[in-house]
């Protein structure tokens, strides 16, 4: 592996974000203090926000010039874009993927790593996701059939689950105590393997907002790799829900044509494979809790 990478680099990208945005860079410049001095970056990537988050921005870069680089973007690239070229700027072995109005203390990276790092097909790990009043934000999902979104998108929640019961958020699980496999997480706290970047690529850029993380997710599984769910460790997450907190909207809209888009992109996997997560051991052993993707079902997902 070329030496002169750095060891960890947390990529945020920002959108009018004036209000969190401080929060987060913090939480990343202490776990950088506390365990990888001179060994790595924080890239802030914003996507032409008209608040104070590139004043914020230039703050960071002048106070941290060795730490932090903080790019203005002169257009609104997306989620997926962003991500892209901050991991651009920084050339790391793992990469931290944050959104904005999360925080997390230095030990949750520690953990996530040594997670990461103790298989070679370890793609993504991601650690437990708390609302502001500790209770646990559903992050972890499976991988979503086109019926399941239809419904669920016109006819509400209610009426989607009484036509066509889906357990999306793995609720009919019990809850994991310890390190499992999972379809996909949501990409707002994610450790990902800067080896599987250097070879797949991060985010598809298709993608303006939503679903990057669960193409991510599945193009991981497709090329022999797994993504795990850590919930030893955790991270608050400021979670507003904007695509369904007001009925239809613009956020509803992009959420929607971003489906379309997955569901044009991945329309041979097959949608009604049985993916339970398995319980992962530090032996690299696994103790069945359902069933896992298993080697017929990772097959089905490589056509």
């Amino acid at each position: 592996m070329n030496e002169n990478l750095n060891d960890i680099t947390f990529i945020i990208v920002s959108y009018n974000s004036e209000r969190t945005l401080r929060g987060a860079i913090a939480s990343c410049l202490m776990s950088l203090k506390d365990s990888y001095q001179g060994r790595g970056k924080v890239v802030v990537y914003d996507n032409a926000s008209t608040d104070s988050s590139p004043k914020i921005l230039d703050e960071y870069n002048q106070e941290y010039p060795n730490l932090f680089i903080g790019i203005k973007g002169k257009e609104n690239l997306g989620f997926a874009k962003g991500n892209n070229k901050a991991v651009e700027a920084s050339p790391s072995k793992n990469y931290v993927l944050i959104n904005p109005d999360v925080t997390f203390k230095s030990v949750v990276i520690t953990k996530l790593q040594e997670t990461l790092e103790s298989a070679k097909d370890i793609a993504v790990v991601c650690p437990k996701l708390l609302f502001l009043d500790n209770s646990v934000q559903p992050s972890i999902r499976r991988f979503p059939t086109f019926l399941y979104l239809f419904f669920k998108l016109f006819l509400g929640e209610k009426l989607q689950n009484r036509l066509y019961p889906f357990d999306y958020y793995y609720a009919q699980l019990p809850e994991a105590v310890t390190t499992i496999e999972v379809n996909w997480a949501i990409g707002a706290f994610m450790m990902v393997s800067g080896e599987y970047v250097r070879l797949y690529g991060l985010f598809d850029e298709r993608f303006f907002l939503y679903f990057e993380d669960v193409s991510l997710c599945l193009e991981a599984w497709q090329n022999n790799y797994r993504v795990l769910f850590d919930p030893s460790v955790s991270a608050m997450h400021l979670y507003p829900r904007k695509s369904t907190s007001s009925g239809f909207n613009r956020l509803t809209l992009i959420h929607m044509i971003s489906a379309l888009k997955f569901f044009g992109k991945h329309r041979k996997y097959p949608q009604k494979t049985n993916t339970e997560p398995v319980r992962y051991q530090q032996n690299s052993k696994v103790t069945l809790v359902g069933q896992s993707i298993c080697a017929e079902s990772r097959k089905e997902l490589k056509k």
